[in-house]
């Protein structure tokens, strides 16, 4: 795990390589592989989420991902009521649904140009049965 500070100015030092670094290299470096961890210079608070979420959209086209009604609703969604916290936590299960489902789709590309039909197939995906319906 590589850690990365970031300071009062914005700036980010990679420790490992004794250097600044900026939003590209991070990105750079995830590509490659790497495992970052972002620390604050002074508190030590882990803000690894936030500058991973910046490289996301800033870097990597990532508001392309996020349409801004769905970015609304889940500020909306982000309160202290029961409802809102329940909201949140299906949010967030979804979310580690899908990175534990990239996991898998990338461990299984690694080698090769592109996944075949059967790695991309979710489990609980549609199949024809004998009489030609889709049944789930």
């Amino acid at each position: 795990m590589r850690i990365i500070k970031k300071y009062s100015n914005r700036r980010l030092y990679d420790t490992s390589a004794s250097a600044y670094v900026n939003l590209e290299d991070l990105a750079a470096l995830v590509a490659s592989g790497e495992q970052l961890q972002v620390l604050d210079a002074q508190s030590g608070e882990d803000l690894s989420k936030a500058v991973l979420m910046q490289i996301l959209i800033e870097q990597e086209g990532g508001g392309q991902l996020f349409p801004v009604g769905l970015l609304h609703r889940m500020i909306r969604f982000c309160g202290h009521a029961p409802w809102q916290k329940a909201l949140s936590g299906q949010v967030a299960t979804g979310m580690e649904l899908l990175d534990v489902q990239l996991n898998q789709l990338e461990a299984g590309c690694v080698g090769t140009r592109r996944p075949s039909a059967r790695r991309l197939r979710q489990p609980h995906s549609r199949t024809r049965s004998a009489g030609g319906a889709r049944t789930l």
